[in-house]
């Protein structure tokens, strides 16, 4: 890790004089906070008051400085925002083709918006009112979605096996103009941070992706507390969406086709609850039948993006696609994205599960599904969006397989 100290003089960050000035002034700094509150009972002490003592503002300054030189530069691969509060860089992974984690991407690009890079965070942990509402009126035992995602719901049990069917005054009301506009699905979009990103902060770049065209954005997924919690989110942000924005609760293996989805042009698989024992085979989300309700319901160049954490399901899910005849590799897409070395993923995380409970056990493979010789990963997320798992991956420095197909 290379080293620098900047404004401080010293060519080592680590020197003993550099640290022992820094700890002269945080006694310093602390010493003006404790007198600043006694000579103004109940008044804490503040940037505000900091800056208008020039003395206190130098030696603020002055730490601030050292600090930053004695974290040095960021480790290879790790994201490159320095975060003051913490005298370090961010811990988390540089997100997949960039140089910073998705919650600070906004620094990257050159637009310093505090509010996005809130936002990323709270993707995680949304608390408002409306949705603490829609938590604790479910009346199953899953009811602080604010803390949790959910445990992986089982999609054979009975609530989840009547096909939801959804006309078009239903997309009317929806989208508003649901047939004029291509429209992009999330499958299995949890607390929706994918199709959030894609409706505000990544609007723009996703649509210059499509060449100026304009997309609705659907999230599907099978939890109906966590949809009630987007779609309030949708009405509380009204004032800052760029694309509509719509949140339905299905199971989409049983629902996919009977919603008739106006005018589909792209799904997106991401991240699907594992299932990896055997005697759970039917609850996975990619099998060769939900592959041929894809291929029913995406017309010719319709586009397909799969992605998972888990090198074997995302392996199954290439080999579940791959086989079906009707889809065929997104070529354009490996163009602009890239593809994966897989040589620069550290081996001790494949297939390393563990992180989530749900991992635990071995995984097994659908039967009958032919295993693809060289699979082709995509390097980076082409919608350039991320989902609350891709935080959470670039936090614990897991890889992400992800691969892309059209429709023929």
């Amino acid at each position: 890790m290379s080293s620098r100290v900047g404004d401080v003089g010293d060519d080592d960050p680590s020197s003993s004089a550099v640290v022992a000035r820094a700890r002269v002034l945080r006694e310093t700094l602390r010493r003006r906070d404790d007198d600043y509150e006694v000579d103004r009972p109940g008044a804490r002490a503040s940037l505000d008051a900091i800056v208008a003592d020039p003395a206190w503002l130098a030696e603020y300054e002055e730490l601030k400085r050292l600090e930053r030189a004695l974290a040095g530069e960021p480790g290879e691969g790790r994201c490159a925002r320095y975060v003051p509060r913490k005298r370090r860089f961010c811990a988390a992974k540089a997100r997949d083709g960039g140089t910073m984690c998705s919650r600070h991407r906004a620094f990257e690009e050159g637009d310093a918006d505090e509010t996005l890079c809130r936002d990323a965070n709270e993707m995680l942990n949304v608390a408002t009112t409306t949705t603490t509402e829609a938590a604790t009126t479910h009346d199953g035992k899953k009811k602080n979605l604010n803390r949790r995602m959910k445990k992986m719901t089982n999609p054979m049990s009975a609530p989840f096996q009547a096909p939801l069917t959804l006309d078009e005054a239903y997309w009317s009301s929806a989208f508003g103009d649901a047939r004029g506009r291509p429209l992009l699905v999330d499958v299995g979009t949890a607390k929706g941070g994918f199709i959030k990103a894609l409706s505000t902060e990544r609007a723009e770049a996703f649509t210059r992706a499509k060449q100026g065209v304009e997309f609705n954005l659907l999230g599907v997924e099978i939890y109906p507390p966590l949809v009630r919690q987007a779609n309030a989110w949708v009405r509380a942000n009204e004032a800052r969406l760029r694309l509509p924005v719509h949140f339905v609760s299905a199971n989409v293996n049983v629902s996919l086709e009977s919603m008739n989805l106006p005018n589909v042009r792209a799904v997106c698989v991401q991240f699907p609850d594992p299932w990896s024992r055997g005697r759970h085979f039917e609850r996975r989300v990619m099998t060769p039948e939900f592959a041929r309700a894809l291929a029913n319901v995406l017309p010719s160049g319709g586009e397909l993006f799969c992605c998972s954490d888990v090198k074997a399901l995302a392996s199954e899910m290439y080999d579940v696609v791959a086989a079906n005849d009707d889809f065929i590799i997104d070529e354009a897409t490996y163009a602009r994205v890239g593809d994966m070395d897989e040589s620069e993923v550290p081996a001790s995380l494949d297939d390393v599960p563990e992180h989530d409970a749900a991992h635990k056990f071995e995984w097994e493979p659908l039967p009958d599904v032919k295993p693809v010789r060289n699979r082709r990963w995509l390097r980076a997320n082409p919608y350039e969006a991320f989902t609350e798992r891709d935080i959470v991956c670039e936090g614990k420095w897991r890889p992400v397989y992800r691969f892309a197909v059209v429709r023929r």
